[in-house]
């Protein structure tokens, strides 16, 4: 069981589409499509982050359009530790200021998503914009 989790979290980690964009400032879209299918992401120990199928705009500004349409099926998203964060079909934008649209359209199925711990996030199919 051990071999078969660790095998397909090595191939998500090929497979998977994320999208991160630190310092930001981006004015025309941002488009992340993601089909995840019998994966593994996980954040274990002490902050780390996984993602999966996930779009991040950290100090952000944007202007145009952000859309992050994904597909979850018989996948896990797991943080577990201290201060981990698990993302998985999910929008994050952090110091913000988006004027124009974003847009999530994420379908889970049969998919577990699970924080265990201290201070650890797991967010699947969601939108955070701080």
């Amino acid at each position: 069981m051990v071999k078969k989790i660790v095998s397909l979290t090595v191939l998500a980690m090929f497979l998977m589409v994320t999208c991160a964009f630190a310092a930001s400032d981006i004015k025309g879209a941002v488009i992340n499509e993601s089909k995840v299918k019998d994966s593994a992401n996980i954040a274990v120990g002490k902050d780390n982050k996984a993602n999966m199928g996930t779009t991040n705009i950290e100090d952000s500004k944007v202007k145009g359009a952000i859309i992050n349409q994904s597909d979850v099926k018989n996948s896990a998203n797991i943080a577990i530790g201290k201060g981990n964060e698990a993302n998985m079909g999910t929008v994050n934008i952090k110091d913000s200021k988006v004027k124009g649209v974003v847009v999530n359209q994420s379908k889970v199925d049969g998919s577990a998503n699970i924080a265990a711990g201290k201070n650890n996030t797991a967010n699947m199919g969601t939108v955070n914009i701080k």
